[in-house]
């Protein structure tokens, strides 16, 4: 029995180890002060903007995907910036005391800008579901397309090995 659970234990060891052709990737969101974060994982380790273009170029329909979301994200966070200094004006706006000569200025100006900080907001959010949208559609096509190139290797430490094929398929877990 023991040599069994030995066997067992070896082998799920190995197939973890081995199992994996590709680099699998998933995606990851983190709210930051002004936007939102969307990082690219392989396993624990974040990977770079440089490392992710470099393994989103051996899928072309993936890349395109990536560069769009990319640009959508980059919008969101404009939108985003945007939001927060209007909202900073109309914070400052609705401190000015009613005594002061810009009192009918500050009404004149409040409602456009709490308006324009509504719609700012507004359409921040939907570029940012775009971009999450597209960047989780950009990883799944590059995860799950069948023509892949050869393993991408970085310098640091962590490779990818491939497992020759057992009666016709590949074992993964």
């Amino acid at each position: 029995m023991k040599i069994l659970f030995y066997a067992f234990f070896m082998f799920c060891g190995l197939s973890q180890a081995f199992g994996q052709q590709q680099p699998f990737l998933r995606v990851e969101y983190r709210e930051t002060f002004i936007g939102d974060r969307i990082d690219i994982l392989d396993g624990p380790r974040v990977l770079t903007k440089e490392e992710v273009f470099q393994m989103m170029q051996t899928q072309p329909t993936a890349f395109e995907k990536y560069q769009q979301a990319m640009k959508k994200q980059r919008t969101s966070k404009l939108l985003d910036g945007a939001t927060f200094l209007t909202t900073v004006g109309v914070i400052a706006l609705s401190f000015i005391p009613p005594q002061s000569s810009s009192y009918n200025t500050r009404n004149n100006l409040l409602l456009p800008a709490v308006i324009t900080t509504l719609g700012l907001g507004i359409a921040s959010g939907f570029y940012r579901r775009s971009s999450r949208n597209m960047t989780k559609e950009a990883v799944d096509l590059y995860n799950f397309s069948e023509k892949k190139k050869d393993p991408i290797y970085f310098d640091d430490g962590l490779t990818y090995y491939n497992i020759p094929d057992f009666i016709g398929f590949q074992i993964r877990f």
